[in-house]
């Protein structure tokens, strides 16, 4: 069945087909499983949330044939949700173990080189003109979506050789790093040149608490001092990229009326049309704000709104943000159970025996999830196939520390020891 999910996650977005085949063997397999240990598996709190997220969208849709009968839809779309479960599936067969979570991680990295190079009419060219300062996304849905694999990628690759175990063996470990690094080396330019701001504000956010998150009282408390010094360097040593500082600089004027709340100067650019779509959210979000107004509701505020051009109102079907998306379709209630399910993993993660899990892993759960929430503050990857998936993947590697069978405490004391060493 793991070989499933690893073709799943290599194949899911770089050929579907074969990926979705692989994903229903796994199911029905994963369903085998499930009706012999049904037992423990029934008490778990992602399980039961399944159920509830058939509630919801029903919810929804009852509230907006209420409230606004000539909007809703015809009918309820129960499984709406399902996609934000796939991770589970993942989680239970990779079971916190660390030769499969490099299966997974690699297999993402190769998934979206081999998209990249599928869908790129000129990859190289692209490239090259990237570094010459043009924006590309590489024939992507748009930048944002090549900026958020790229961002991904790299999160992926960084982590790849902390999958290494004491058994690992030496050909293998090189072989394995110097993969990584190749890797992490071509996301990281990526990343720069598809210009992407909220990938670039995330990735700053990870970076900054990374070197809290990993640090542990058997590391000296200079390690943590040098690490902020490197980190300051580097990103002084990007501030200096006329890429960076271009990209950083425009919209510039909008972004400053929005700090001072100058809603009427707002200009109808990247920046200002997603002000303007958020505040035309808001008075959808306040008339209901319990149980929202529908799966569909995020198209209407920008269809229904006299404040947009026609253009726009049949150019833009999204809101260009997941979490005000989230409170537009499902309201307060809906919103709780979709938070709960992005973060309960990574709560689990800290909170599960401190001798199962390293800070490393802890760390890649939390710079997971926040990339995750603030790229989706920008854009609406909640809800795109594209950006389940990724979230798929990545928590369920998260999860899988739920699953994880229990080792001998030697060898957990071990494999600490080494994950230290490396990180000192």
């Amino acid at each position: 069945m793991f070989t499933c999910i690893v073709g799943f996650v290599l194949f899911k977005r770089f050929h579907r087909d074969l990926g979705d085949v692989l994903f229903f063997v796994a199911f029905l397999g994963t369903a085998f499983s499930i009706y012999f240990n049904f037992k423990s598996i029934k008490k778990d709190p992602i399980f039961i949330a399944f159920f509830v997220s058939l509630i919801i969208p029903v919810l929804s849709w009852l509230n907006s044939i209420v409230f606004i009968p000539e909007l809703a839809k015809d009918t309820p779309d129960p499984f709406l949700l399902y996609k934000f479960f796939v991770f589970w599936f993942i989680a239970y067969w990779t079971k916190g173990d660390k030769t499969r979570i490099a299966c997974i991680l690699f297999a993402f990295c190769v998934s979206v080189i081999g998209i990249f190079t599928s869908h790129a009419h000129d990859l190289i060219g692209e490239i090259i003109q990237g570094i010459k300062g043009a924006r590309i996304d590489l024939d992507l849905v748009n930048a944002q979506y090549t900026s958020l694999f790229s961002g991904f990628g790299l999160l992926a690759a960084i982590f790849l050789p902390f999958t290494n175990t004491p058994e690992t063996k030496s050909v293998t470990r090189y072989l394995k790093n110097g993969a990584a690094i190749a890797m992490a080396a071509f996301f990281f330019l990526i990343v720069i040149i598809s210009q992407s701001r909220q990938v670039w504000v995330s990735i700053f956010l990870c970076l900054l608490v990374a070197p809290i998150a990993l640090w542990s009282p058997k590391l000296p408390k200079r390690w943590l001092v040098a690490s902020y010094a490197v980190l300051f360097m580097f990103f002084a040593a990007l501030s200096t990229s006329s890429i960076v500082t271009k990209r950083l600089q425009a919209e510039s004027s909008t972004i400053e009326h929005v700090i001072n709340l100058d809603v009427s100067a707002i200009s109808e650019n990247s920046v200002g049309l997603r002000v303007e779509f958020w505040i035309e959210a808001w008075d959808w979000i306040k008339a209901r704000p319990l149980l929202g107004s529908g799966d569909d509701a995020r198209r209407l505020v920008i269809s229904e709104s006299d404040r947009f051009s026609p253009q726009i109102r049949s150019e833009f079907t999204h809101l260009h943000n997941s979490h005000v998306e989230t409170f537009v379709h499902f309201g307060v209630v809906g919103a709780l159970l979709i938070y709960f399910v992005i973060l309960y993993p990574v709560v689990r993660v800290y909170t599960q025996n401190a001798e199962s899990i390293s800070n490393v892993w802890k760390t890649f759960a939390l710079m997971a999830l926040i990339l995750w929430m603030v790229v989706n503050c920008f854009e609406s990857f909640f809800y795109a196939a594209d950006g389940i998936y990724i979230f798929a993947v990545f928590f369920g590697v998260i999860y899988s520390f739920k699953f994880m069978e229990t080792e001998p405490r030697h060898l957990q004391k071990e494999e600490r020891d080494v994950t230290t060493e490396k990180i000192a």
